[in-house]
């Protein structure tokens, strides 16, 4: 049976408000032109007013700083927060209904492509949109990868076939129209595979294109892997007494157990039966609306680099004592924190490795350091143990621990981020 339920899954006159983010866009700081941008919705927005926009607040923020850098990162209108990401020659604006750090992250991540693979453009006053079509499909993936799953449901709409179109390959434009004519409304990705005759890849490349271009739209329903965490500023929302947002109690129960460091099955053992599949939907509404997210690729790198500290940290502590390696991993955090104040985070309970210090109000850039930091700890171990060891073994067993933690981390990380 579909993933279903009338009373969670939005009205067909709601469809276009279910994606948190609105549009992309990246302004070049120099000749302010946009050359690319993207409607998550098929809302009448023009980007290059919206560039317009950032322009002229950039502009005053260099002005009254007299700073090459605006160091602005956030501008809130009445119902859309306008996200602000400096690379060395662009600006990456993303409108989104709220903030997160997972939107924030990938928009950091779109910047840094960009700049890498078009570095000829930072002095260009105009540039040829085809050029973009592989790095369109890239940030495709970084906004859609952790968000389409068998569980996820397509939504047509009642006005889908006026968004019946050709796409940029014949064979895709086939794949994909068919994919959508013989879809039913409501109906999970896995349902529509398995009656279409399709893999599973297939079915979900086939709706991510469709969602890409406005033919559809998509209501994220959690995988059991996912790794979810509060937005930031949803808590108060979310466990009112008021329930303003009319969660069943067995959804608010699982959102009191997420802490964006253990997979949403581990949570979902506490319920049985039908209830599972309400709570994934309404756990689904709410990532969509920007309430609930993924954890960010800089906080899912924090995590693996801190299984790598911790087992080596065992592995120190049996070849050298308990006692010693405590020794040398304080030692490590003294000699390191005025260079890097973020090895203060790492934690040390009854001689094991305890989690970092995460907090909310950490960037990506903060959990970006704090991962370096883990790092640097983690290499300073290594030496130490080198000492008793020898440097060799040292490096050996370190890498058979860096090799253990990111193949148990795959499943809930995923492989491109290796």
């Amino acid at each position: 049976m579909p993933l279903v339920d009338a009373d969670i899954t939005p009205r067909t006159s709601d469809y276009s408000k279910m994606s948190n983010e609105k549009v992309l866009f990246l302004l070049n700081r120099g000749t302010g032109m946009s050359p690319y941008s993207h409607q998550f919705m098929p809302e009448e927005i023009d980007p290059q007013i919206l560039s317009g926009f950032i322009s002229a607040i950039t502009s005053f923020m260099d002005e009254a700083s007299g700073s090459a850098k605006t160091h602005l990162q956030t501008v809130d209108s009445s119902d859309t927060s306008f996200l602000l990401e400096e690379g060395d020659w662009l600006i990456g604006v993303l409108s989104v209904s709220r903030e997160t750090n997972e939107a924030r992250s990938k928009l950091r991540r779109v910047v840094r492509e960009f700049e890498e693979q078009f570095s000829l453009l930072k002095n260009a006053d105009s540039f040829e949109a085809s050029m973009f079509k592989e790095f369109d499909t890239f940030v495709m993936d970084v906004f859609l990868s952790d968000r389409i799953s068998e569980r996820t449901l397509i939504l047509k709409g009642w006005d889908w076939p006026k968004f019946y179109r050709s796409f940029d390959v014949p064979s895709e434009s086939i794949g994909v129209n068919k994919f959508l004519n013989q879809a039913d409304d409501k109906q999970s990705i896995k349902d529509v595979a398995q009656s279409q005759g399709l893999s599973l890849d297939e079915a979900i490349s086939f709706a991510s294109v469709a969602f890409w271009k406005n033919a559809l739209y998509l209501n994220y329903v959690p995988s059991d892997n996912d790794l979810l965490a509060l937005s930031e500023g949803s808590s108060t929302i979310l466990f009112g007494k008021e329930n303003p947002l009319e969660l069943s109690p067995m959804t608010i129960r699982i959102l009191g157990s997420l802490d964006g460091r253990r997979p949403l099955s581990v949570s979902l053992k506490m319920l049985t039966g039908k209830s599972v599949k309400r709570v994934l939907l309404e756990l689904g509404s709410l990532a969509n609306r920007g309430y609930l997210q993924n954890i960010s690729l800089e906080r899912r790198l924090v995590l693996v680099n801190e299984c790598i500290l911790s087992q080596f940290f065992q592995v120190c502590a049996q070849a050298m004592g308990a006692g010693k390696a405590s020794k040398s991993l304080y030692a490590a955090i003294e000699a390191k924190v005025e260079m890097n104040p973020w090895t203060s985070r790492v934690r040390l309970m009854e001689g094991s490795i305890g989690h970092s210090a995460i907090d909310v109000s950490m960037t990506p850039a903060d959990l970006e350091a704090l991962c370096a930091a883990i790092e640097i700890l983690t290499e300073d171990l290594e030496k130490e143990l080198g000492s008793v060891t020898g440097q060799s073994n040292a490096e050996s067993m370190l890498l058979a621990v860096r090799k253990r933690c990111r193949e148990s981390w795959r499943p809930y990380i995923g492989i491109a981020f290796f």
